[in-house]
């Protein structure tokens, strides 16, 4: 049997849609970049709330299973992926080109943080542990990039991640090029370079170099 698909005319009608705009930047005189579209999706960890990040175009939520959606985040944010808590249902986190975005309220508000970042476009964002992790970088085509730490308590504040973490990866790490299961957390580069911890992100190994451009990392 076929898989049937089908378009969400609610989420067509968000309110703000008419703003939206593809993200793009100029580079050797030429504009590039990817079309508008839908960067990541999220539900929390209940089933209740369900997240979709375009790009860019913030962050549309639904409280219904997706049978109407509404604004949550300026969409000058220019947001690259969001994420939701796999245990908490009010916590969600978005990598934006104007840092880290944390919501405690399931995303009717968020508060931005970069301080500590050596620069706030954020590509990246998962939960491992206690810890919210995220990639920063200059810019979407930044020759390096870097990965930090920021515990999901209030109180918290970001660090770069050591422990076996190169200071500087090749490229930055981008959308959905970190992923989380468990104490188990990965993270590739631009480069293909594939790194991985067993211990929520403390001690971290070189796995594999020059893998074929990643589009996604997926912990099984």
């Amino acid at each position: 049997m076929a898989a049937v698909c089908w378009s969400i005319d609610s989420f067509d009608n968000v309110a703000g849609r008419d703003t939206w705009f593809a993200g793009s930047a100029i580079v050797n005189g030429q504009r590039v970049g990817p079309p508008l579209g839908i960067r990541s999706v999220a539900a929390n960890s209940n089933g209740t709330i369900l997240f979709a990040n375009v790009h860019v175009g913030g962050i549309p939520r639904s409280l219904d299973g997706g049978r109407t959606w509404q604004p949550t985040i300026d969409i000058n944010t220019d947001v690259h992926e969001v994420c939701a808590h796999p245990a908490i249902p009010d916590v969600v986190a978005a990598a934006a080109a104007v840092g880290l975005c944390i919501s405690r309220d399931a995303g009717a508000t968020w508060i931005i943080e970069h301080e500590s970042l050596h620069a706030p476009h954020c590509s990246a964002v998962a939960f491992s542990g206690d810890d919210i992790i995220v990639s920063a970088a200059t810019d979407p085509f930044a020759p390096e990039g870097r990965i930090y730490r920021r515990p999901i308590k209030p109180d918290g504040s970001l660090e770069a991640i050591e422990g076996g973490m190169p200071e500087w990866t090749e490229g930055k790490v981008d959308t959905g090029c970190i992923a989380a299961n468990g104490s188990f957390i990965a993270a590739a580069d631009r480069a293909g370079n594939l790194y991985v911890s067993d211990d929520f992100g403390r001690a971290w190994s070189f796995s594999s170099t020059k893998l074929p451009a990643p589009s996604g990392v997926l912990i099984c």
